[in-house]
């Protein structure tokens, strides 16, 4: 990147969340809108992070991405949107 305001529009953090609904075979998006924040970088220390450990990331090379601080921001979530995914091809000859 040509400079930190570049690489902060993909570094940063992102304004969506996800989640599957299996019962839907969809996914759930759900933004997070805020207001007024320049998000500057903080350096922290991992000691442990028990997520990683299962699979499918055990015994890959771990390496924190960011970490910003987040204090006194406007922020609130927007309403969940379910987007349908398209069918899952069977192995069933035809």
């Amino acid at each position: 990147f040509p400079d930190l305001a570049k690489a902060r529009r993909f570094a940063g953090p992102l304004p969506f969340t996800f989640s599957y609904e299996p019962q839907t075979h969809s996914m759930i998006l759900v933004e997070g809108r805020r207001d007024d924040w320049v998000p500057v970088p903080v350096s922290v220390e991992v000691s442990e992070c028990t997520f990683l450990d299962g699979f499918p990331f055990a015994g890959v090379e771990r390496k924190l991405a960011n970490a910003f601080m987040v204090r006194n921001i406007p922020y609130h979530w927007q309403s969940g949107v379910r987007e349908k995914l398209p069918s899952l091809p069977t192995d069933e000859p035809e």
